[in-house]
């Protein structure tokens, strides 16, 4: 029974990134935007602009503190990832792009999660970092 809801809550996690991506790519800003806030609130109880006021180690004491799997930690980085892609260097940027490094490095310490997917990403986010940032 267990493993069936965390199926279930899995689906619809990655049914929900799928709408998004589906959102942005037919250039509709709007509808992407609310339907990623309103992801947030249901699926991890927090609103964007909290999310990025939290300092790192804010940040990483509430993942901690709700436990998310490993999933559902990899689908609040994408999200994060395709709601700021493409990059532009400002404060809200900055923060969101952190949040996602500090998310895949705990996918890799703690759950010995590692995709493709994430690499590139991670790459892209430490190179836009160094054109942008030193």
């Amino acid at each position: 029974m267990q493993k069936d809801y965390i199926l279930s809550e899995i689906e619809k996690i990655v049914y929900s990134i799928t709408r998004l991506a589906g959102f942005k790519n037919a250039v509709n800003p709007e509808a992407f935007i609310q339907h990623a806030d309103q992801m947030l609130q249901d699926e991890y109880d927090i609103k964007l602009p909290e999310l990025l006021e939290l300092s790192i180690e804010d940040f990483d004491l509430i993942l901690d503190e709700r436990n998310y799997s490993a999933d559902k930690l990899d689908a609040l980085a994408q999200l994060l990832y395709l709601y700021y892609e493409p990059f532009v260097a400002n404060d809200e940027t900055l923060a969101a792009l952190q949040k996602v490094i500090s998310i895949f490095n705990r996918l890799e310490k703690d759950h010995h999660r590692t995709s493709f997917e994430n690499i590139n990403k991670r790459n892209t986010i430490y190179q836009f970092l160094q054109n942008n940032y030193e």
